[in-house]
Protein backbone atom coordinates (compact mmCIF):
# COMPACT_ATOMS: atom_id res chain seq x y z
CA UNK A 1 0.00 0.00 0.00
CA UNK A 2 1.21 3.82 -1.29
CA UNK A 3 1.98 5.67 1.90
CA UNK A 4 0.28 8.48 2.38
CA UNK A 5 2.22 11.99 2.95
CA UNK A 6 2.32 14.45 5.84
CA UNK A 7 0.86 16.65 3.27
CA UNK A 8 -2.91 14.17 2.78
CA UNK A 9 -2.12 13.12 6.36
CA UNK A 10 -2.82 16.85 6.80
CA UNK A 11 -6.08 17.20 4.60
CA UNK A 12 -7.50 13.97 6.12
CA UNK A 13 -7.39 14.96 9.93
CA UNK A 14 -8.71 18.55 8.88
CA UNK A 15 -11.53 16.97 6.85
CA UNK A 16 -12.32 14.72 9.40
CA UNK A 17 -12.63 17.90 12.15
CA UNK A 18 -14.76 19.81 9.85
CA UNK A 19 -17.14 16.41 9.52
CA UNK A 20 -17.25 16.10 13.22
CA UNK A 21 -18.03 19.71 13.74
CA UNK A 22 -20.53 19.93 11.32
CA UNK A 23 -22.02 16.05 12.54
CA UNK A 24 -21.80 18.04 16.38
CA UNK A 25 -23.26 21.31 15.42
CA UNK A 26 -26.60 19.36 13.22
CA UNK A 27 -27.15 17.20 16.32
CA UNK A 28 -27.06 19.94 18.68
CA UNK A 29 -29.03 22.02 16.81
CA UNK A 30 -31.78 19.45 16.14
CA UNK A 31 -31.55 19.27 20.30
CA UNK A 32 -31.52 23.22 20.53
CA UNK A 33 -34.66 23.15 18.35
CA UNK A 34 -36.98 20.80 19.79
CA UNK A 35 -36.01 21.84 22.95
CA UNK A 36 -36.79 26.02 22.18
CA UNK A 37 -40.61 26.70 22.57
CA UNK A 38 -39.92 30.22 21.09
CA UNK A 39 -38.17 28.78 18.08
CA UNK A 40 -41.37 26.58 17.26
CA UNK A 41 -44.15 28.95 17.76
CA UNK A 42 -43.17 31.54 15.94
CA UNK A 43 -45.65 33.32 13.83
CA UNK A 44 -46.03 32.43 10.59
CA UNK A 45 -43.83 34.55 8.03
CA UNK A 46 -44.93 37.53 6.25
CA UNK A 47 -43.33 38.65 2.78
CA UNK A 48 -42.65 41.66 1.57
CA UNK A 49 -41.77 42.89 -1.91
CA UNK A 50 -38.24 43.37 -2.29
CA UNK A 51 -37.20 46.86 -2.73
CA UNK A 52 -35.92 47.76 -6.04
CA UNK A 53 -31.93 47.34 -5.40
CA UNK A 54 -30.17 44.28 -4.71
CA UNK A 55 -31.80 43.07 -1.73
CA UNK A 56 -31.12 39.00 -2.63
CA UNK A 57 -34.15 37.00 -1.26
CA UNK A 58 -31.70 34.51 0.25
CA UNK A 59 -29.92 36.82 2.18
CA UNK A 60 -32.15 35.89 5.08
CA UNK A 61 -32.57 36.51 8.57
CA UNK A 62 -30.92 33.28 10.07
CA UNK A 63 -32.98 34.16 13.70
CA UNK A 64 -36.03 35.42 12.23
CA UNK A 65 -36.51 34.00 8.70
CA UNK A 66 -36.87 35.55 5.09
CA UNK A 67 -38.79 38.38 5.11
CA UNK A 68 -38.38 38.92 0.98
CA UNK A 69 -41.16 37.42 -1.15
CA UNK A 70 -39.31 34.37 -3.55
CA UNK A 71 -38.41 35.18 -7.28
CA UNK A 72 -40.81 32.60 -8.91
CA UNK A 73 -38.05 32.52 -11.72
CA UNK A 74 -35.02 31.01 -9.48
CA UNK A 75 -31.33 29.88 -9.93
CA UNK A 76 -32.05 27.51 -6.56
CA UNK A 77 -35.05 25.46 -8.27
CA UNK A 78 -34.17 25.76 -11.63
CA UNK A 79 -30.76 24.38 -10.79
CA UNK A 80 -31.87 21.98 -8.32
CA UNK A 81 -29.96 23.31 -5.46
CA UNK A 82 -29.46 21.64 -2.67
CA UNK A 83 -31.27 23.21 0.39
CA UNK A 84 -27.41 24.25 2.25
CA UNK A 85 -26.56 26.30 -1.01
CA UNK A 86 -28.20 29.34 -2.18
CA UNK A 87 -27.32 31.04 -5.09
CA UNK A 88 -29.28 34.60 -6.34
CA UNK A 89 -27.96 36.54 -9.41
CA UNK A 90 -30.00 40.42 -9.66
CA UNK A 91 -29.68 43.08 -12.16
CA UNK A 92 -30.94 46.52 -11.70
CA UNK A 93 -31.03 48.99 -14.74
CA UNK A 94 -31.78 52.74 -14.32
CA UNK A 95 -32.08 55.48 -16.70
CA UNK A 96 -32.03 59.15 -15.12
CA UNK A 97 -32.41 62.52 -16.51
CA UNK A 98 -31.98 65.76 -15.14
CA UNK A 99 -32.70 68.97 -16.51
CA UNK A 100 -31.34 72.91 -14.99
CA UNK A 101 -29.17 71.25 -12.42
CA UNK A 102 -28.44 73.08 -9.51
CA UNK A 103 -25.09 71.60 -8.32
CA UNK A 104 -21.66 73.69 -7.95
CA UNK A 105 -19.79 71.18 -9.37
CA UNK A 106 -21.97 71.13 -12.85
CA UNK A 107 -19.72 71.75 -15.77
CA UNK A 108 -19.50 75.90 -16.80
CA UNK A 109 -20.17 77.30 -20.09
CA UNK A 110 -16.88 79.60 -21.05
CA UNK A 111 -19.35 82.16 -22.68
CA UNK A 112 -21.32 82.59 -19.58
CA UNK A 113 -19.49 81.89 -16.19
CA UNK A 114 -21.72 80.05 -13.82
CA UNK A 115 -24.71 79.26 -15.98
CA UNK A 116 -25.16 75.55 -15.64
CA UNK A 117 -24.39 73.83 -18.77
CA UNK A 118 -27.56 72.12 -20.09
CA UNK A 119 -28.99 68.99 -18.80
CA UNK A 120 -27.10 65.60 -17.24
CA UNK A 121 -28.11 61.69 -17.77
CA UNK A 122 -26.48 58.73 -17.45
CA UNK A 123 -28.06 54.89 -17.53
CA UNK A 124 -26.56 52.79 -14.01
CA UNK A 125 -25.82 49.37 -13.88
CA UNK A 126 -26.09 47.28 -10.86
CA UNK A 127 -25.29 43.52 -11.50
CA UNK A 128 -25.41 41.07 -7.93
CA UNK A 129 -24.60 37.82 -7.29
CA UNK A 130 -25.17 36.01 -3.94
CA UNK A 131 -23.42 32.62 -2.80
CA UNK A 132 -24.26 31.46 0.65
CA UNK A 133 -23.67 28.27 2.28
CA UNK A 134 -24.94 26.96 5.31
CA UNK A 135 -24.15 23.99 7.75
CA UNK A 136 -26.60 24.31 10.60
CA UNK A 137 -25.73 27.11 12.53
CA UNK A 138 -22.78 28.06 10.62
CA UNK A 139 -22.90 30.20 7.10
CA UNK A 140 -20.52 31.31 4.57
CA UNK A 141 -21.49 34.05 1.97
CA UNK A 142 -20.22 35.86 -0.62
CA UNK A 143 -21.85 38.89 -2.57
CA UNK A 144 -20.18 39.96 -5.76
CA UNK A 145 -21.59 43.57 -6.66
CA UNK A 146 -20.09 45.66 -10.11
CA UNK A 147 -21.84 48.98 -10.11
CA UNK A 148 -21.05 51.17 -13.28
CA UNK A 149 -22.97 53.28 -15.42
CA UNK A 150 -22.94 54.61 -19.27
CA UNK A 151 -24.27 57.67 -21.50
CA UNK A 152 -23.44 60.32 -19.20
CA UNK A 153 -23.58 63.96 -20.71
CA UNK A 154 -21.07 66.91 -21.15
CA UNK A 155 -23.28 68.32 -18.30
CA UNK A 156 -22.64 65.66 -15.92
CA UNK A 157 -20.37 66.92 -13.56
CA UNK A 158 -16.50 68.70 -13.66
CA UNK A 159 -14.89 66.06 -15.07
CA UNK A 160 -14.24 64.50 -18.44
CA UNK A 161 -15.77 61.38 -17.20
CA UNK A 162 -18.86 62.26 -14.65
CA UNK A 163 -18.73 59.46 -12.10
CA UNK A 164 -18.26 58.67 -8.76
CA UNK A 165 -18.23 55.94 -6.38
CA UNK A 166 -21.66 56.72 -5.74
CA UNK A 167 -22.49 55.50 -9.00
CA UNK A 168 -19.37 53.21 -9.72
CA UNK A 169 -17.48 50.21 -7.94
CA UNK A 170 -16.47 48.14 -10.70
CA UNK A 171 -15.97 44.38 -10.20
CA UNK A 172 -15.85 43.82 -6.08
CA UNK A 173 -16.50 41.86 -2.96
CA UNK A 174 -19.57 43.84 -1.55
CA UNK A 175 -19.95 40.68 1.52
CA UNK A 176 -17.78 38.21 2.46
CA UNK A 177 -18.49 36.58 5.72
CA UNK A 178 -18.57 34.17 8.34
CA UNK A 179 -21.64 33.87 10.67
CA UNK A 180 -22.53 31.43 13.84
CA UNK A 181 -26.32 31.63 14.51
CA UNK A 182 -28.37 29.97 16.97
CA UNK A 183 -32.36 29.85 16.89
CA UNK A 184 -32.06 28.94 21.33
CA UNK A 185 -28.68 30.05 21.92
CA UNK A 186 -27.01 27.92 25.51
CA UNK A 187 -31.05 26.71 25.71
CA UNK A 188 -31.78 30.43 27.34
CA UNK A 189 -35.13 31.12 24.58
CA UNK A 190 -32.91 33.72 22.78
CA UNK A 191 -31.39 33.98 19.17
CA UNK A 192 -27.83 34.91 18.90
CA UNK A 193 -25.97 35.81 16.06
CA UNK A 194 -21.88 36.67 15.15
CA UNK A 195 -20.72 37.87 12.03
CA UNK A 196 -17.43 38.37 10.78
CA UNK A 197 -16.29 39.64 7.74
CA UNK A 198 -17.01 42.36 5.16
CA UNK A 199 -20.78 42.62 5.09
CA UNK A 200 -23.80 45.52 5.03
CA UNK A 201 -25.85 46.56 7.64
CA UNK A 202 -29.19 48.08 8.28
CA UNK A 203 -29.47 49.37 11.73
CA UNK A 204 -32.93 50.99 13.27
CA UNK A 205 -34.53 54.43 11.20
CA UNK A 206 -31.75 53.36 8.45
CA UNK A 207 -31.04 57.27 8.86
CA UNK A 208 -27.10 56.80 10.31
CA UNK A 209 -26.44 53.29 9.35
CA UNK A 210 -27.85 51.70 6.08
CA UNK A 211 -27.69 49.92 3.01
CA UNK A 212 -28.72 52.28 0.23
CA UNK A 213 -30.97 51.41 -2.23
CA UNK A 214 -31.84 53.90 -4.84
CA UNK A 215 -27.73 54.58 -5.12
CA UNK A 216 -25.68 52.44 -7.17
CA UNK A 217 -23.11 51.91 -4.83
CA UNK A 218 -23.39 50.56 -0.82
CA UNK A 219 -21.55 51.18 2.18
CA UNK A 220 -20.08 48.37 3.47
CA UNK A 221 -17.67 47.48 6.26
CA UNK A 222 -15.31 44.89 7.68
CA UNK A 223 -15.30 43.62 11.24
CA UNK A 224 -17.41 41.65 14.08
CA UNK A 225 -21.43 42.39 14.75
CA UNK A 226 -22.92 40.21 17.34
CA UNK A 227 -26.95 40.34 17.89
CA UNK A 228 -29.30 38.87 20.43
CA UNK A 229 -33.00 38.33 19.92
CA UNK A 230 -35.48 37.74 22.25
CA UNK A 231 -38.18 37.83 19.18
CA UNK A 232 -41.29 39.29 20.26
CA UNK A 233 -39.57 42.23 22.52
CA UNK A 234 -36.18 42.92 21.86
CA UNK A 235 -33.05 42.89 20.02
CA UNK A 236 -29.87 44.07 20.36
CA UNK A 237 -26.81 44.62 17.97
CA UNK A 238 -23.33 45.71 18.80
CA UNK A 239 -20.29 45.94 16.00
CA UNK A 240 -16.46 47.25 15.70
CA UNK A 241 -15.80 47.42 12.23
CA UNK A 242 -13.27 49.27 9.28
CA UNK A 243 -15.40 51.05 6.81
CA UNK A 244 -14.66 49.51 3.29
CA UNK A 245 -12.97 52.65 0.66
CA UNK A 246 -13.80 52.15 -3.02
CA UNK A 247 -11.28 52.04 -5.57
CA UNK A 248 -10.79 53.76 -7.89
CA UNK A 249 -11.55 56.81 -6.45
CA UNK A 250 -10.25 60.09 -8.00
CA UNK A 251 -7.06 59.92 -5.65
CA UNK A 252 -6.12 56.60 -6.77
CA UNK A 253 -5.70 56.96 -10.73
CA UNK A 254 -5.09 59.55 -13.08
CA UNK A 255 -6.93 63.04 -12.14
CA UNK A 256 -9.96 62.50 -14.19
CA UNK A 257 -9.57 59.49 -15.66
CA UNK A 258 -12.44 57.37 -16.20
CA UNK A 259 -13.33 55.08 -13.24
CA UNK A 260 -14.86 52.37 -15.69
CA UNK A 261 -11.79 51.82 -17.66
CA UNK A 262 -9.84 51.04 -13.70
CA UNK A 263 -10.49 47.78 -11.96
CA UNK A 264 -8.98 47.79 -8.38
CA UNK A 265 -10.25 46.25 -5.58
CA UNK A 266 -11.97 47.61 -2.57
CA UNK A 267 -9.65 48.12 0.86
CA UNK A 268 -10.66 48.37 4.24
CA UNK A 269 -9.81 51.67 5.74
CA UNK A 270 -7.55 50.58 8.55
CA UNK A 271 -7.28 53.73 10.02
CA UNK A 272 -10.96 54.13 10.75
CA UNK A 273 -13.03 52.35 13.11
CA UNK A 274 -16.66 52.49 13.33
CA UNK A 275 -18.54 51.47 16.35
CA UNK A 276 -21.52 51.07 18.19
CA UNK A 277 -25.14 49.14 19.15
CA UNK A 278 -28.95 49.54 18.94
CA UNK A 279 -31.24 48.09 21.43
CA UNK A 280 -34.94 48.32 20.05
CA UNK A 281 -37.58 47.15 22.18
CA UNK A 282 -41.29 46.07 20.82
CA UNK A 283 -44.67 47.15 21.85
CA UNK A 284 -43.11 49.33 24.81
CA UNK A 285 -46.44 50.65 25.43
CA UNK A 286 -49.49 49.04 23.20
CA UNK A 287 -48.19 49.24 20.00
CA UNK A 288 -45.48 51.80 20.66
CA UNK A 289 -41.95 50.84 19.62
CA UNK A 290 -38.86 52.34 21.02
CA UNK A 291 -35.09 52.27 20.09
CA UNK A 292 -31.72 53.98 21.80
CA UNK A 293 -28.63 53.85 19.74
CA UNK A 294 -24.40 55.30 20.28
CA UNK A 295 -22.65 55.20 17.14
CA UNK A 296 -18.68 56.46 17.23
CA UNK A 297 -16.68 56.92 14.68
CA UNK A 298 -13.12 57.72 14.67
CA UNK A 299 -11.47 58.47 11.70
CA UNK A 300 -8.34 58.86 9.93
CA UNK A 301 -6.20 59.65 6.96
CA UNK A 302 -5.11 56.63 4.67
CA UNK A 303 -3.11 56.55 1.82
CA UNK A 304 -5.07 57.81 -1.54
CA UNK A 305 -7.84 58.47 1.13
CA UNK A 306 -7.68 62.26 3.49
CA UNK A 307 -10.20 63.29 5.77
CA UNK A 308 -11.55 65.36 7.97
CA UNK A 309 -10.43 63.58 10.74
CA UNK A 310 -13.72 63.15 12.03
CA UNK A 311 -14.23 61.55 15.65
CA UNK A 312 -17.88 61.51 16.70
CA UNK A 313 -20.39 60.57 19.61
CA UNK A 314 -23.71 60.44 18.11
CA UNK A 315 -26.90 58.78 19.98
CA UNK A 316 -30.05 58.39 18.84
CA UNK A 317 -33.57 57.54 20.48
CA UNK A 318 -36.84 56.81 18.23
CA UNK A 319 -40.13 56.11 19.31
CA UNK A 320 -42.70 54.74 16.25
CA UNK A 321 -45.68 52.70 15.69
CA UNK A 322 -46.01 51.07 12.39
CA UNK A 323 -49.14 52.00 10.13
CA UNK A 324 -51.84 49.90 10.33
CA UNK A 325 -55.37 49.78 8.00
CA UNK A 326 -57.52 51.90 9.76
CA UNK A 327 -55.23 53.58 12.71
CA UNK A 328 -53.04 56.70 12.83
CA UNK A 329 -49.50 55.77 13.20
CA UNK A 330 -46.51 58.03 14.09
CA UNK A 331 -42.98 58.56 14.25
CA UNK A 332 -40.63 60.64 16.06
CA UNK A 333 -36.28 60.28 16.36
CA UNK A 334 -33.66 62.63 18.10
CA UNK A 335 -30.11 62.06 17.06
CA UNK A 336 -27.21 64.25 18.85
CA UNK A 337 -23.91 64.13 17.64
CA UNK A 338 -20.50 65.93 19.58
CA UNK A 339 -16.92 65.40 19.02
CA UNK A 340 -14.19 67.13 17.16
CA UNK A 341 -13.76 67.33 13.52
CA UNK A 342 -10.92 69.50 10.65
CA UNK A 343 -12.13 72.14 8.79
CA UNK A 344 -11.29 70.52 5.66
CA UNK A 345 -9.49 67.61 3.86
CA UNK A 346 -7.16 69.18 2.26
CA UNK A 347 -6.17 72.90 1.35
CA UNK A 348 -5.21 75.63 3.76
CA UNK A 349 -7.30 74.61 6.73
CA UNK A 350 -6.62 70.71 6.94
CA UNK A 351 -4.66 71.02 9.74
CA UNK A 352 -7.28 73.09 11.86
CA UNK A 353 -9.32 71.03 14.27
CA UNK A 354 -12.60 72.28 15.79
CA UNK A 355 -15.71 71.05 17.95
CA UNK A 356 -18.32 69.51 16.73
CA UNK A 357 -21.69 70.12 18.03
CA UNK A 358 -24.85 69.12 15.93
CA UNK A 359 -28.23 67.36 16.04
CA UNK A 360 -30.93 66.42 13.88
CA UNK A 361 -34.79 64.90 13.98
CA UNK A 362 -37.44 63.45 12.11
CA UNK A 363 -41.05 63.34 13.01
CA UNK A 364 -43.95 62.14 11.47
CA UNK A 365 -47.36 61.34 11.88
CA UNK A 366 -50.17 59.41 9.49
CA UNK A 367 -53.28 57.45 9.05
CA UNK A 368 -54.15 54.66 6.92
CA UNK A 369 -57.37 54.59 5.30
CA UNK A 370 -59.62 51.76 5.62
CA UNK A 371 -61.14 51.95 2.16
CA UNK A 372 -59.55 50.80 -1.70
CA UNK A 373 -55.90 51.70 -2.63
CA UNK A 374 -55.06 51.05 0.87
CA UNK A 375 -54.18 54.69 0.94
CA UNK A 376 -51.80 56.11 3.57
CA UNK A 377 -51.38 60.09 4.10
CA UNK A 378 -48.56 61.68 6.32
CA UNK A 379 -46.84 64.67 7.24
CA UNK A 380 -43.35 65.05 8.17
CA UNK A 381 -40.53 66.88 9.04
CA UNK A 382 -37.16 67.10 9.26
CA UNK A 383 -34.83 69.29 10.82
CA UNK A 384 -30.47 68.84 10.74
CA UNK A 385 -28.46 71.46 12.29
CA UNK A 386 -25.98 73.72 9.98
CA UNK A 387 -22.95 75.75 11.30
CA UNK A 388 -23.64 78.94 12.51
CA UNK A 389 -20.48 80.86 10.31
CA UNK A 390 -19.57 78.60 7.95
CA UNK A 391 -16.90 81.22 6.79
CA UNK A 392 -15.00 80.87 10.53
CA UNK A 393 -12.43 78.34 9.87
CA UNK A 394 -10.85 79.18 13.30
CA UNK A 395 -9.71 76.94 15.72
CA UNK A 396 -11.94 78.28 18.29
CA UNK A 397 -15.19 78.36 16.27
CA UNK A 398 -17.67 75.01 16.39
CA UNK A 399 -19.00 72.95 13.42
CA UNK A 400 -22.37 72.35 13.78
CA UNK A 401 -22.91 70.99 10.47
CA UNK A 402 -24.86 67.68 11.39
CA UNK A 403 -23.06 64.42 9.64
CA UNK A 404 -25.41 61.65 8.47
CA UNK A 405 -22.68 59.05 8.98
CA UNK A 406 -23.24 56.18 6.59
CA UNK A 407 -27.19 56.52 6.45
CA UNK A 408 -29.81 56.36 3.51
CA UNK A 409 -31.39 59.82 2.61
CA UNK A 410 -33.79 58.78 -0.48
CA UNK A 411 -36.68 57.59 1.91
CA UNK A 412 -36.86 61.34 3.35
CA UNK A 413 -35.64 63.83 0.55
CA UNK A 414 -35.93 61.76 -2.80
CA UNK A 415 -33.71 60.04 -5.20
CA UNK A 416 -30.17 60.10 -5.04
CA UNK A 417 -28.69 59.37 -8.43
CA UNK A 418 -27.64 62.22 -10.55
CA UNK A 419 -29.91 64.29 -8.40
CA UNK A 420 -29.85 63.75 -5.01
CA UNK A 421 -30.27 67.41 -3.47
CA UNK A 422 -31.21 67.55 -0.30
CA UNK A 423 -28.99 65.26 2.73
CA UNK A 424 -29.96 65.31 6.17
CA UNK A 425 -27.29 68.31 6.82
CA UNK A 426 -28.53 71.87 7.16
CA UNK A 427 -32.34 71.59 6.08
CA UNK A 428 -35.55 72.31 7.58
CA UNK A 429 -38.19 71.10 5.60
CA UNK A 430 -41.86 70.02 6.39
CA UNK A 431 -44.00 67.94 3.64
CA UNK A 432 -46.02 65.30 3.17
CA UNK A 433 -46.43 62.31 1.54
CA UNK A 434 -49.95 60.05 0.15
CA UNK A 435 -48.61 56.32 -0.76
CA UNK A 436 -51.68 54.47 -2.73
CA UNK A 437 -52.39 51.31 -4.25
CA UNK A 438 -54.90 50.36 -6.86
CA UNK A 439 -53.79 46.98 -6.91
CA UNK A 440 -51.32 44.21 -5.57
CA UNK A 441 -49.13 44.69 -7.82
CA UNK A 442 -49.22 48.91 -8.26
CA UNK A 443 -48.30 50.95 -6.17
CA UNK A 444 -48.00 55.13 -5.64
CA UNK A 445 -46.56 57.59 -3.84
CA UNK A 446 -47.20 61.51 -4.11
CA UNK A 447 -44.55 63.70 -2.09
CA UNK A 448 -43.99 67.21 -1.73
CA UNK A 449 -41.73 69.12 0.58
CA UNK A 450 -40.65 72.78 1.61
CA UNK A 451 -36.87 73.47 1.96
CA UNK A 452 -35.32 76.37 3.77
CA UNK A 453 -31.45 76.07 5.10
CA UNK A 454 -31.06 75.72 9.01
CA UNK A 455 -28.78 77.82 8.92
CA UNK A 456 -28.52 80.73 6.15
CA UNK A 457 -24.47 81.22 7.19
CA UNK A 458 -24.00 77.39 6.43
CA UNK A 459 -23.91 75.62 2.99
CA UNK A 460 -26.48 73.48 0.52
CA UNK A 461 -24.65 70.46 0.88
CA UNK A 462 -24.17 67.49 2.71
CA UNK A 463 -21.23 67.08 6.07
CA UNK A 464 -18.11 68.63 3.83
CA UNK A 465 -19.77 70.93 1.42
CA UNK A 466 -16.62 71.21 -0.97
CA UNK A 467 -16.51 70.63 -4.89
CA UNK A 468 -16.38 67.21 -4.47
CA UNK A 469 -19.49 67.29 -2.88
CA UNK A 470 -23.38 68.26 -4.00
CA UNK A 471 -24.87 71.09 -4.08
CA UNK A 472 -21.86 72.71 -2.37
CA UNK A 473 -23.45 75.86 -2.87
CA UNK A 474 -22.81 78.96 -0.18
CA UNK A 475 -23.56 82.28 0.03
CA UNK A 476 -27.26 82.50 -1.30
CA UNK A 477 -29.68 85.52 -0.37
CA UNK A 478 -32.32 84.37 2.44
CA UNK A 479 -32.17 80.86 3.59
CA UNK A 480 -35.54 79.45 0.92
CA UNK A 481 -34.36 76.57 -1.20
CA UNK A 482 -36.97 75.46 -2.78
CA UNK A 483 -39.91 73.86 -2.95
CA UNK A 484 -39.76 69.74 -4.32
CA UNK A 485 -42.55 67.75 -5.52
CA UNK A 486 -42.23 64.14 -6.76
CA UNK A 487 -44.72 61.29 -7.88
CA UNK A 488 -43.55 57.94 -8.47
CA UNK A 489 -45.06 54.51 -9.41
CA UNK A 490 -43.85 50.89 -9.38
CA UNK A 491 -45.05 47.81 -11.45
CA UNK A 492 -44.69 44.42 -10.03
CA UNK A 493 -45.30 42.11 -13.36
CA UNK A 494 -43.98 38.96 -10.90
CA UNK A 495 -41.53 38.35 -7.95
CA UNK A 496 -38.67 38.35 -10.27
CA UNK A 497 -39.36 41.35 -12.89
CA UNK A 498 -40.36 45.08 -11.36
CA UNK A 499 -40.73 48.57 -13.01
CA UNK A 500 -40.10 51.48 -10.95
CA UNK A 501 -39.93 55.37 -12.59
CA UNK A 502 -40.64 58.31 -10.54
CA UNK A 503 -40.64 62.43 -11.72
CA UNK A 504 -39.19 65.37 -9.82
CA UNK A 505 -39.52 69.21 -9.91
CA UNK A 506 -37.86 71.62 -7.73
CA UNK A 507 -39.18 75.07 -7.72
CA UNK A 508 -36.39 76.64 -6.93
CA UNK A 509 -35.96 79.32 -4.34
CA UNK A 510 -34.11 82.13 -3.77
CA UNK A 511 -30.90 80.38 -2.31
CA UNK A 512 -31.07 77.74 -5.00
CA UNK A 513 -30.78 81.08 -7.53
CA UNK A 514 -28.09 83.02 -6.23
CA UNK A 515 -25.15 80.48 -3.89
CA UNK A 516 -21.98 80.57 -5.18
CA UNK A 517 -20.09 77.41 -6.21
CA UNK A 518 -17.53 76.36 -3.05
CA UNK A 519 -13.90 75.08 -3.59
CA UNK A 520 -12.22 72.01 -2.56
CA UNK A 521 -10.63 73.65 0.43
CA UNK A 522 -14.32 74.51 1.93
CA UNK A 523 -14.52 78.38 0.76
CA UNK A 524 -16.86 79.64 -2.24
CA UNK A 525 -16.14 81.52 -5.53
CA UNK A 526 -17.39 85.12 -4.81
CA UNK A 527 -17.38 85.82 -8.71
CA UNK A 528 -19.84 82.57 -9.39
CA UNK A 529 -23.01 82.17 -9.20
CA UNK A 530 -23.68 78.57 -9.31
CA UNK A 531 -27.09 77.84 -10.85
CA UNK A 532 -29.31 79.20 -13.27
CA UNK A 533 -32.74 80.70 -11.97
CA UNK A 534 -35.08 77.86 -14.10
CA UNK A 535 -36.78 75.33 -12.37
CA UNK A 536 -35.07 71.79 -12.30
CA UNK A 537 -36.85 68.56 -13.33
CA UNK A 538 -35.40 64.63 -12.50
CA UNK A 539 -37.03 61.80 -14.28
CA UNK A 540 -36.07 58.07 -14.03
CA UNK A 541 -36.93 54.75 -14.93
CA UNK A 542 -35.62 51.32 -14.00
CA UNK A 543 -36.16 47.75 -13.97
CA UNK A 544 -35.41 45.00 -11.81
CA UNK A 545 -34.95 41.10 -12.58
CA UNK A 546 -34.23 38.80 -9.96
CA UNK A 547 -33.40 34.96 -10.26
Amino acid sequence: MQQMTPQLHGFRYLSMAIFALINIDTAYSDQALNSNPAATTLPAPTYTRAPMAAYNFMMDDPLLGNSYEKPVWNLHDTLGLPDWLSVGVEQRTRYESLSDAFKGSQKTSPTKLGQSKGGDQQIAFQSDVWVQAKFNKLRFAVEFLDSRTTGSDAGTNNTPFPTNNSSVDTLDFAQGYASWADQNAFHSGLGAEVKFGRQTMDLGSRRLVARPIFRNTVNNFTGLRTRVVSYDKWQFNAFMTMPVLKYPNYNSITPNANMLNNQQWDKEDLHTWFSGGIFEYSNLYKEINAEVALYQLNEGDSTLNPTRNRNYFTPTIRFYQKPSKGKFDFQAEGMGQFGTVKYAATGNYLNTTQQHEAWSSHVEAGYSFDMPWNPRFYFEYDYASGSSNWKNHSASATDGRFDPLYGASDFDFGPTGIYGAFQRSNINSPGYKLDFAPRSDLSFKLSQRLVWLASAQDCWGSYTCTSATTPSLANGQGSFVGDQIGFTGRYNFNSSINFDAGWYHLFKGDFAKTAHTTTSSGTYLTNVTATPGTDTDYFFVQSQLRF
